[in-house]
């Protein structure tokens, strides 16, 4: 049986929004439908289980934002005032689907107070410990130096008080988004991606969003410090080596915030082979040892910038008593392993997580390497660098032992930048409709069940999208390409 397409959606993948200030309104609508929604769910600040009515109202809510930022399109002229309007609501709400802010909120009580995170636990710092989520509330910081540094200004900013502690913590991802604002366009119009594309796809994303200033998530700054370091990179003065300088500073700081902005270093290292290969020259830049020393000089000062940055309070991270994201289960296939092996006491505690470990870093390892020998740089090529820088990200996300819903948001800016073919932006099209549900869902169910509630309509939706040819993203043009790589 055909389904009809409502008259007023949007299947155009290039015309101008209609009546695009009401999609607005319907989106920032959708938000406070959100907020309140978990607002009138509260106990307080303490942890416990969400009520069953809630994702009758989150859920609803999340695809009011979802369908006023597809129907706003990529040609939309007014993405960065219109990511700002729906954020406004979020600052001021409590941490949203997650209690990760609680621990940055108890690492900034410890450090304000001159007590070492690495080696006290977060449920005993004051008031904030006693809200740390249960798998962290026992445990020492995971987070590099700078990121403590960072929640302990916070924490004296706001004189402790834990509602503005909360609400500060969110201006680092606004930072990340005003970062993002600056870079995304600039790094679009060197590529030749249309750069109201790249921020509606990569900035104005309901995951984006609500991710990183409802979720409060440290990942947006390691991000968007990561996405700058791809548009240093490309700067070709002092003779092609100060973009290799700046992007392994940015890279270090990235790292500073959160230690997976490592795995952004290979993406850079080579989109940064292409253009100077593409800008400069083949001959000035050819063959392994070329590739090597513009791999070494951003991979040294990254590390330098890492350890300047961790002067502070030390590397304490890599302390036992530290977290481990696989204690908790997640979206990650691998988290549901290790607490099958736990709590069916096949091993013991320890030992389950260690073997978890083991096996994802083999496989994380395994992917990267197959996707080098696909898509990576060689000495007299480039391969297909964004694939590549892609491909890592994704390796880790997939065969990690842990995956959260705003892990996502690590690719979700660089995606554009494939320019890949239709079938592959119906995947990325599920995928962000997926993970801005999952949330909702995860608030009570366990994340296998909600991901198989999601999975379900979403995959007879891919079918349908499928046998219409349908494409989410406006098509590019590969004359447009400065590098001339092909999917």
């Amino acid at each position: 049986m055909p389904v009809s397409v409502p008259a007023w959606l949007r299947t155009d993948r290039v015309g101008d929004p209609a009546r695009p200030w009401l999609w607005v309104l319907v989106g920032l609508f959708g938000v406070v439908m959100l907020v309140g929604g978990l607002t009138l769910d509260l106990h307080g600040f303490l942890e416990v289980r969400a009520s069953w009515w809630r994702p009758f109202i989150t859920l609803p809510a999340t695809l009011v934002v979802l369908l006023a930022w597809w129907q706003l399109g990529p040609r939309w002229k007014r993405p960065l005032l219109t990511a700002a309007l729906w954020s406004l609501p979020m600052m001021f709400a409590l941490p949203m689907h997650s209690r990760d802010a609680y621990a940055y909120a108890a690492t900034g009580w410890q450090v304000a107070r001159g007590i070492d995170p690495y080696l006290t636990p977060l449920g005993d710092a004051g008031p904030p410990g006693l809200l740390v989520g249960v798998h962290w509330f026992k445990t020492t910081s995971v987070y590099p130096s700078l990121s403590l540094d960072l929640f302990g200004l916070v924490a004296r900013v706001t004189g402790g008080d834990l509602y503005w502690t909360l609400v500060g913590l969110r201006l680092p991802s606004v930072l990340a988004l005003l970062i993002l604002a600056f870079v995304l366009p600039r790094l679009a119009r060197r590529f030749g991606i249309d750069p109201r594309l790249a921020l509606w796809a990569g900035l104005l994303n309901p995951i984006m969003l609500i991710q990183w200033i409802g979720g409060v998530h440290n990942d947006a700054l390691m991000v968007a410090l990561g996405i700058a370091a791809f548009l240093a990179v490309t700067d070709l003065g002092w003779r092609g080596w100060r973009g290799l300088i700046v992007s392994g500073v940015l890279l270090g700081l990235a790292m500073g915030v959160k230690q997976s902005a490592a795995l952004f270093g290979l993406g850079v290292v080579a989109v940064g082979w292409a253009v100077r290969r593409h800008w400069v020259g083949e001959e000035r830049y050819r063959g392994w040892a070329r590739l090597a020393l513009v791999a070494v000089v951003p991979g040294a000062i990254t590390v330098a910038t890492f350890l300047v940055s961790s002067l502070s309070w030390g590397l304490g991270w890599r302390n036992p008593t530290a977290g481990s994201p696989v204690e908790a289960t997640s979206n990650a296939p691998l988290s549901w392993v290790a607490s099958f092996l736990r709590y069916n006491h096949v091993f013991t505690f320890p030992v389950a997580n260690s073997l978890v470990n083991a096996v994802s870093t083999l496989l994380i390892v395994a992917a990267v390497c197959f996707a080098w020998v696909k898509a990576g740089p060689r000495g007299a090529a480039i391969g297909r660098p964004w694939l590549f820088a892609i491909a890592v990200l994704v390796a880790f996300t997939v065969f990690g032992p842990a995956l959260q819903p705003w892990y996502l948001t690590w690719v979700i800016p660089l995606y554009v930048f494939v320019r890949a073919p239709a079938s592959w932006n119906r995947v990325w099209l599920v995928l962000v409709i997926a993970f801005a549900l999952l949330p909702s869902l995860q608030d009570i169910l366990p994340s296998y069940v909600s991901m198989l509630i999601v999975a379900v309509p979403l995959a007879l939706a891919w079918r349908w999208w499928a046998r219409r040819g349908f494409d989410p993203l406006p098509s590019s043009d590969p004359r447009a390409d400065p590098l001339k790589t092909a999917v």
